[in-house]
């Protein structure tokens, strides 16, 4: 019987010690994985702060970066912000220009920022460039008085205004929205549909002067431009574009003594021979099918007499997804579509308008009966928001508007296209190493 106590004893005494090396091992195990979760869970909280720290100084550099008059010059890298303190850790960020940005007025700059905390560093990037005007579906400077977007209206591609957009019921809104207003000027019901966001208060946009937008031309080449039309003193010029890649030009004043004048008539050129540029002193008048990129700039008005399209555009003046045809209007008062025959009903316009002292209007708008459809596939921006005709009791004038927006613009500018004085994003990504 006591050999049997003793046993149980000590049975009792290697259990005992058994259960408890159990249980010491348990409160290790539970204390290194504490300690390891805690640890991690510090690490994660390092890494987003990191990673924010890193996005704070891409967004410093960039916001730093539209506002500098000129433009950083050079091709070498530069540190703008060096290990700067901020919250938990600091950033450096460093802002490389293109090579190319010697030779042209469209810069980019790479800007690379590096958030770290403690031992953990994140690092983002972006490449940004200089937005030109064409890369907006639809931007004014003024919405000249309250010109609603409405039901039916679908606007295709990035809009901007500098002024307060009047928005009532539910018109779509593709592509982003900014305003350089606090608010938008809200009718009811106000149900728009902005499928990519909007944003007020914006930087505005400033339309460049006439020396600013041959700069653009002067900063990449030395010689002028390869055709300049001379339309002043009282001569008027016109040009209309053939599906062969020329266009032919014309130059007139009117004469007491002999009415119509030519001081140019029928004269030639291949589109191609202009290096993407036909600069006209003067007013001009418009139309034919383009083949090739063309950016026309007047420093008086340019009035559209018929379509305006490219070669390779289908049947609706839609260019195609192959097109490499693109053109630009650059007038420094308005761009008119003229109250004439050829645009009685309906009239295409393909390419990126601006004008920069008044407006994209049309020629007695609000006189006569309706004159079908304007169509736009390009981009329009204006100083002034003009009218295209008028509807009301009284019946309709003018045109119906239908603007499309050409996606290519996104990307892509019709030669020495003016720019806007502001950048975009063409990516943003975070550098693993």
């Amino acid at each position: 019987m006591g050999n049997l106590l003793d046993n149980q004893r000590g049975l009792s005494l290697v259990m005992a010690v058994m259960v408890g090396t159990l249980v010491t091992m348990i409160g290790y195990a539970t204390v290194a994985t504490v300690v390891m979760e805690s640890r991690t869970t510090v690490s994660y909280l390092q890494s987003t702060q990191a990673f924010w720290l890193a996005e704070s100084g891409i967004e410093l550099a960039y916001n730093w970066l539209r506002f500098q008059d000129p433009s950083p010059g050079g091709t070498d890298a530069f540190v703008h912000y060096n290990g700067v303190a901020a919250g938990a850790g600091t950033y450096t960020v460093t802002i490389d220009p293109d090579d190319n940005n010697t030779n042209t007025y469209l810069k980019q700059y790479k800007i690379v920022s590096v958030g770290r905390v403690a031992d953990i560093e994140r690092k983002l990037e972006i490449l940004t460039q200089t937005t030109t005007f064409n890369r907006y579906a639809y931007l004014t400077g003024d919405e000249g008085g309250t010109i609603w977007f409405n039901s039916g209206d679908l606007i295709e591609g990035p809009i901007h205004s500098n002024d307060m957009i009047s928005i009532v019921a539910d018109p779509v809104f593709m592509g982003k929205v900014t305003s350089s207003a606090n608010s938008f000027n809200e009718g009811s019901p106000f149900n728009p549909d902005f499928q990519d966001g909007y944003q007020l208060g914006v930087p505005e946009v400033q339309f460049p002067t006439e020396a600013e937008v041959m700069g653009n031309y002067w900063e990449s080449n030395t010689d002028p431009p390869v055709l300049t039309i001379d339309a002043t003193s009282s001569k008027h010029a016109s040009v209309e574009f053939h599906a062969d890649g020329t266009l032919t030009y014309n130059v007139w004043h009117y004469s007491w003594w002999s009415g119509l004048v030519y001081d140019i008539q029928n004269a030639t050129a291949n589109v191609d021979d202009l290096d993407g540029i036909l600069y006209v002193d003067g007013d001009v008048s418009i139309e034919g099918t383009l083949q090739g990129n063309l950016t026309v700039i007047a420093t008086d008005d340019i009035t559209i007499t018929d379509d305006v399209v490219y070669h390779d555009s289908d049947s609706d003046g839609k260019p195609t997804a192959s097109s490499q045809d693109m053109l630009g209007l650059v007038s420094h008062r308005d761009i008119i579509v003229a109250d004439n025959s050829a645009n009685r009903n309906d009239v295409v316009i393909n390419g990126a308008l601006l004008a920069l002292a008044n407006s994209f209007t049309v020629e007695n708008y609000y006189w006569g009966s309706a004159r079908g459809n304007l169509t736009i596939w390009g981009s329009l921006s204006q100083k002034v928001r003009g009218p295209v005709g008028t509807f009301g009791y009284y019946g309709t004038t003018g045109y119906q508007k239908d603007y499309h927006y050409d996606s290519r613009f996104l990307n892509q500018a019709p030669s020495y296209f003016p720019a806007t004085g502001q950048y975009h994003f063409q990516y943003w990504k975070e550098i693993t190493e």
